[in-house]
């Protein structure tokens, strides 16, 4: 009779702790899925505040040249980016009212795109027509 019991506490003890080290598991995989997960919210973050501080940097460049006076793109390049935008260069569109060249400035981040579109106008140091955010 003795044996019977002794055989039920290890079993129950053994129990115990397999139970135990499955709780922990569990845990430890909680843990690494949310750094995990605060990682690329951060990283988002991140590109999300590149994108919208440069933007709004040009916008108020464009802004502040005022009615008379033209944004070149000689001043615009003198606003640098932040992050790194992958730039693309191309010929505007039908659409576009006086924009000879577009330049799309993206940033790439883990979950999204922000991309920023930049009309010319003609010229060596062309005016900058317009600004345009892109949804993606």
């Amino acid at each position: 009779m003795s044996n019977r019991s002794s055989s039920s506490k290890n079993s129950s003890q053994d129990t115990k702790a397999t139970n135990s080290a499955v709780v922990w598991t569990v845990r430890g995989l909680v843990a690494v899925a949310a750094v995990v997960l605060l990682f690329l919210a951060w990283q988002e973050y991140q590109v999300k505040q590149a994108f919208s501080s440069t933007n709004e940097a040009w916008q108020a460049a464009l802004r502040s040249s005022g009615e008379n006076t033209d944004l070149t793109k000689s001043q615009l390049k003198a606003i640098p980016a932040k992050g790194n935008p992958l730039v693309a260069s191309e010929k505007a569109g039908t659409n576009t009212v006086g924009a000879v060249d577009v330049e799309t400035f993206t940033w790439k981040g883990r979950l999204r795109s922000y991309s920023v579109k930049v009309h010319y106008g003609l010229g060596q140091d062309p005016s900058v027509e317009l600004i345009e955010v892109v949804e993606k």
